[in-house]
């Protein structure tokens, strides 16, 4: 282990070593939408929303994770464990004060919601854009 990842490994209880992500399409129909909430209904499942990827976070252990929270087969670990960075270590998210750059959504009440905000953000922007265009219009006919 380098220098750097030994002290925030060494504070870290192996938070992402206790998931797995599987990352889904962006829900483009009604049956998509539906499939999620289903997903949210199970205990423990997350959906993850980063910008336009949609992710499914399922809580199981690692099987190769000691009791000390630390790597049992550190040197032959999967490419996918050799690429997480420190950059955006969950330890930084859960105990700083980091700012999370996804969306975490625990329920199909929560999913519904953020359905519903997302659709009203649209709503007021389409408003605004329409209404920028009615003032253009005034002041063309004025000018």
């Amino acid at each position: 282990m380098s220098s750097g990842c030994e002290s925030i490994c060494d504070k870290c209880p192996a938070i992402c070593c206790h998931y797995i992500t599987i990352e889904i399409d962006k829900p483009s129909g009604k049956r998509q939408h539906d499939d999620i909430r289903w997903y949210l209904l199970h205990k423990g499942i997350t959906l993850l929303i980063e910008k336009d990827r949609y992710m499914i976070k399922a809580p199981t252990p690692c099987r190769e994770l000691s009791p000390e929270n630390r790597c049992g087969i550190y040197e032959k670990r999967p490419k996918t464990c050799r690429d997480y960075s420190t950059e955006n270590c969950d330890y930084h998210s859960e105990f700083s004060d980091w700012e999370k750059e996804y969306i975490e959504i625990e329920s199909p009440e929560e999913y519904d919601e953020y359905r519903e905000s997302k659709k009203r953000k649209k709503k007021l922007k389409k408003k605004k854009k329409n209404e920028r265009g009615s003032i253009c219009k005034i002041k063309t006919s004025i000018g």
